[in-house]
């Protein structure tokens, strides 16, 4: 067979460089509208053109969606995973990878719809997109409204000044000023169950500073307003390898599977884990993880499923 074409819509954002954030965050602001199609121009970008349609996973695709288009809602806010490209419009990082090739696996074109974290499942729910990927981590509240089909590895760490000179760590945050993305699970479930237990061992809570995305967060670090960022590895791996010497990565915490969210028992979710199963067999989706960084990433087949519940992940490569 061979490998099928697609578009990818270039979303409108404007992002200061590529110190960028949000993995699991994004504002409460009105979703974006899509902007036109125009061809790609990100040093960045990556069409997968050689990657071929998997028919057992196309012939999943309901009738109405086979050959056309599906349109995955982003929030453009945390490189490597999901920012805007050299361009200044064009979608891309890690998820953005992972979208097209799986376009080219389903054989159908791909389209991002630009919105904030906390728009992905308002927007699935009211049918404005067919599915996100946006560094999502399956948890019991998303499964009660989402079908959630995995596609990476993910993870948490702790950013600080360099040399961390407060020696703040996953452990050591209580008292501490902390900034969160909002919407994100630093924000609404792990960081709250950490500052929980810093109180149940009488020291005090972890003084959270809500900002709207990871971005505002490191600026926040960078200005002396918080003594820390709690926040996805990916993002502040990158932050503190593109400004040393105003970040430094001090912990990494094991995390959890990213996942795609689709409405829940979504037509698209047999054809979604179906196609993700056979893209991990493929050398473009160990290259995808390579060219951003994030080998450890990369999952097997057997890892890849419409979750019923909050997967295990597996411990990552070396």
């Amino acid at each position: 067979m061979t490998s099928r074409s697609f578009r990818s819509l270039t979303v409108v954002a404007g992002i200061a460089g590529l110190l960028v954030a949000g993995c699991a965050s994004g504002s409460a602001s009105a979703e974006q509208p899509e902007s036109a199609n125009a061809a790609p121009t990100a040093k960045e970008f990556k069409s997968f053109e050689e990657v071929e349609v998997h028919q057992p996973a196309a012939d999943l695709l309901p009738a109405s969606v086979k050959g056309k288009t599906i349109t995955f809602g982003v929030d453009a806010t945390a490189a490597p995973t999901k920012f805007i490209g050299s361009d200044g419009q064009t979608f891309v990082g890690l998820d953005a990878d992972v979208a097209r090739a799986l376009g080219q696996v389903l054989g159908v074109n791909v389209e991002f719809s630009k919105t904030t974290f906390d728009g992905l499942i308002p927007g699935i729910q009211a049918k404005r997109f067919d599915a996100a990927i946006a560094d999502m981590g399956v948890t019991e509240p998303r499964l009660e409204v989402l079908d959630m089909v995995g596609y990476a590895l993910g993870g948490e760490a702790i950013a600080a000044s360099p040399g961390n000179p407060l020696d703040i760590g996953p452990d050591s945050m209580c008292g501490h000023k902390v900034g969160v993305a909002q919407g994100g699970l630093q924000a609404v479930e792990r960081g709250p169950k950490r500052s929980a237990a810093c109180v149940a061992a009488g020291e005090p809570a972890i003084n959270f500073v809500t900002v709207p995305d990871q971005n505002a967060a490191l600026l926040q670090l960078k200005s002396g307003r918080v003594e820390a960022v709690y926040a996805d590895a990916p993002a502040l791996s990158w932050a503190a390898k593109q400004s040393p010497d105003e970040f430094e990565k001090v912990a990494d915490i094991p995390g959890s599977i990213l996942s795609m969210g689709l409405v829940k028992d979504s037509e698209l979710t047999p054809a979604f884990v179906e196609a993700m199963k056979h893209l991990t067999t493929l050398p473009a989706y160990q290259e995808l993880t390579d060219r951003w960084g994030m080998d450890y990433a990369a999952l097997e087949a057997e890892t890849i499923d419409s979750y019923k519940s909050p997967p295990v992940p597996p411990q990552p490569k070396k």
